[in-house]
């Protein structure tokens, strides 16, 4: 039988991928030809295209999805890199709404993979912290869920905080 634990492995690592794939794809400007994508080109994270930051964000996530069932700490930096990116997508998403004025269908995408990859984890630590799959993934046994919240809530906000202060547009 089946585990629940495999199929969402397997969504996972599928959403981290893609949004790798499509940050390869945002740095490749002849991939999208929509204003907002060119608009939001525009923008950098301290000085880094928001491109090149997304191959090494999403790079650094799939090393740490990678390695979690070998060395169970890794599981705290990758909720961190995770939730700390969905913070700071919910700026992003709030410039292209609100400075941009339109979507870019890329970032976008990217935000549903990374939202996507968030989801699956926390549906991952629940099954886990219940019990019912123990035998697939590691939970440890000492970390009460609330821990999990907390670093979720956290991250979330240090990741909207981090995108306030460091996106910028090219002057």
């Amino acid at each position: 039988m089946l585990s629940p634990a495999r199929p969402l492995t397997i969504l996972l690592w599928l959403s981290v991928i893609t949004g790798w794939l499509v940050s390869i794809f945002s740095v490749i400007e002849e991939m999208c030809l929509a204003t907002a994508c060119r608009d939001t080109a525009s923008f950098t994270i301290f000085g880094l295209g928001l491109g090149w930051f997304g191959i090494a964000y999403f790079t650094l996530i799939l090393v740490l999805l990678k390695m979690r069932k070998k060395l169970y700490l890794l599981e705290w930096p990758l909720y961190a890199m995770v939730f700390s990116g969905v913070g700071s997508e919910f700026r992003l998403l709030w410039i292209q709404k609100y400075i941009i004025g339109s979507w870019c269908p890329l970032c976008v995408t990217i935000c549903f993979a990374l939202f996507v990859a968030a989801i699956i984890l926390l549906i991952e630590k629940v099954l886990v912290e219940k019990g019912e799959t123990a035998g697939s993934l590691r939970s440890g046994g000492k970390s009460p869920l609330f821990r999990w919240i907390a670093l979720i809530v956290t991250m979330t906000a240090a990741g909207l905080a981090i995108a306030i202060v460091g996106v910028q547009a090219l002057t």
